[in-house]
């Protein structure tokens, strides 16, 4: 009887466990009760489709988007400084706005100052491309079908379905882990933008794909821009794993979130056929005019690989690269590594210190936590003019034991750069050596260096008669062996489509 009673308190106290992390989601489920949000269908006007959001209002999208954007700008570096480009993708992104079912949102359009290859969407008409997108796209109706597929997301009111629906999961889990008495139940999910980051389901993306289709010809563009785009994105994949010395393991963003198949690819051809009539703009000069200058790769303001080098500019350091090293960049950290399994890799990130603390107690104190069991060659140096602090410990990298050096450097009084080595044991020792001389060529960068060192940008030449891509490509600025694909994928060629004299094409300079 005992028993009986105590499980019963634990099952009421486990659903108000659940009620109450639900009532910090907006306070949402408190306003419909539960039989009233199961019924809470509606018929969606852009799709025709029957589907349930009733855990977001449409009345709440603006100010969940409002409070998800800041966000958004600070993991994404901010927007581009070009407010004649960021214009640019607001008046085009404006152009397809009118020809959407929904009259309720205004739209905001943003250009992320990210190289990355990422567009996505957030309630309430939050859209954002990076300039990875802009990089990739070959004329501004490829652009305009971007924007106009997330636009599509937002009219299909994905995000509002997806989050209503993974709450309700949530919910019937919470409430049968109860029936049943197992513990570790499923919880109600927190909102936030990792949410509107996510793979949608194949639907989804079909459905944004045919509504972008939709607005793209309306608005008087080319609507097999969607498919050439799509097409494009599937060859940037291949050039990226090529790259990276790897065959796929690693996916770029907005393929992560917005997957390509050749099915998709010919689906969107095939939506594209129903609209044959007025809707033939492609603008490719004006793109090209657009976007010529347009900063390539990572930005001054992130700091960026140049000649073997990373350099940053703007907080006036640079220090060199071991050779055959990838290398990504983000507003928190830099990490450069081996293109093999049992190489190293070198991170770059920053912290705060106090002016009166020491470089050594940083380290100490900040870094190791006071916990110096497993230190091992603790000493403080000065490189290239600079303080120093390092030590010595063991740890693992890939599942294999390696030894992770950290040197701190004495930026400021208040502010450190640390370098952290992780050398798997396994690693060569020549490698090991082009990992340390790269800790101490950490120095302070010279106007001189300020001037020679420059980000990679897009420009565009003329082909004259005769021109080959092998001719375009060499003025590349990659040491790589892969210019000639690198300017097909950015140009949208076909593996063997040859040059036409008198047409621009996009190139990389720096």
């Amino acid at each position: 009887m005992d028993m009986t009673v105590n499980n019963v308190r634990n099952k009421k106290r486990t659903i108000e466990i659940v009620m109450t992390k639900l009532d910090g989601l907006y306070k949402i489920i408190l306003i419909f009760p539960l039989l009233g949000v199961l019924s809470a269908c509606s018929t969606n006007q852009a799709t025709g489709r029957n589907q349930f959001t009733g855990l977001m209002p449409a009345s709440q999208e603006a100010a969940i988007g409002a409070q998800e954007h800041t966000k958004i700008m600070a993991q994404f570096g901010g927007e581009v400084e070009d407010k004649a480009l960021r214009d640019y993708v607001t008046r085009i992104g404006n152009k397809i706005v009118p020809f959407t079912e929904r009259q309720d949102v205004n739209y905001t359009f943003t250009l992320l100052d990210s190289p990355i290859v990422n567009a996505f969407a957030l309630p309430g008409g939050y859209v954002y491309l990076t300039r990875g997108i802009l990089t990739l796209a070959n004329n501004e109706a490829e652009m305009a079908a971007v924007i106009a597929h997330e636009i599509g997301h937002i009219t299909a009111r994905h995000s509002a379905e997806r989050y209503s629906t993974s709450i309700l999961t949530s919910i019937g889990a919470s409430i049968a882990s109860v029936a049943i008495n197992i513990d570790g139940a499923s919880q109600a999910l927190g909102l936030g933008s990792e949410l509107y980051l996510k793979s949608y389901s194949r639907s989804q993306e079909h459905e944004a794909d045919d509504l972008g289709i939709r607005y793209l010809a309306r608005a008087g563009y080319n609507p097999e821009a969607m498919a050439n785009f799509l097409q494009s994105l599937d060859e940037y994949i291949k050039l990226d794993a090529a790259e990276r010395g790897r065959t796929g393991n690693r996916v770029p963003n907005y393929l992560s979130t917005h997957p390509v198949t050749s099915e998709r690819i010919a689906r969107s051809r095939n939506a594209a056929a129903q609209y044959t009539e007025g809707a033939n703009i492609t603008n490719r000069i004006d793109y090209l005019k657009a976007i010529n200058g347009m900063i390539v790769g990572d930005s001054p303001a992130q700091g960026f690989v140049y000649d073997n080098h990373f350099v940053h500019p703007e907080l006036g350091f640079k220090f060199s690269l071991p050779a055959n090293y990838t290398t990504e960049n983000s507003p928190e950290t830099f990490i450069a590594k081996s293109k093999s399994r049992t190489g190293g890799a070198i991170i770059l990130s920053s912290g705060k210190k106090q002016a009166s603390e020491s470089i050594d107690d940083f380290l100490r104190l900040r870094i190791l936590k006071g916990d110096m069991s497993n230190a091992r060659d603790f000493g403080t140096n000065t490189v290239n003019g600079i303080k120093t602090a390092s030590v010595e410990r063991s740890g693992s990298v890939n599942n294999m034991k390696a030894n992770i050096r950290t040197v701190a450097f004495e930026w400021s009084p208040t502010t450190v750069f640390i370098l952290t080595l992780a050398m798997p044991e396994m690693i060569n020792q020549a490698e090991v050596k082009a990992m340390q001389q790269s800790a101490f060529s950490f120095k302070r960068m010279s106007t001189a260096d300020k001037r020679k060192y420059r980000p990679k940008r897009i420009s565009f030449r003329v082909a004259q008669t005769g021109d080959t891509v092998a001719q375009m490509a060499q003025q590349f600025p990659y040491d790589d062996n892969l210019n000639e694909r690198r300017f097909r994928v950015i140009k949208g060629m076909e593996p063997y489509e040859q040059l036409r004299a008198r047409q621009a094409y996009k190139i990389i300079t720096q």
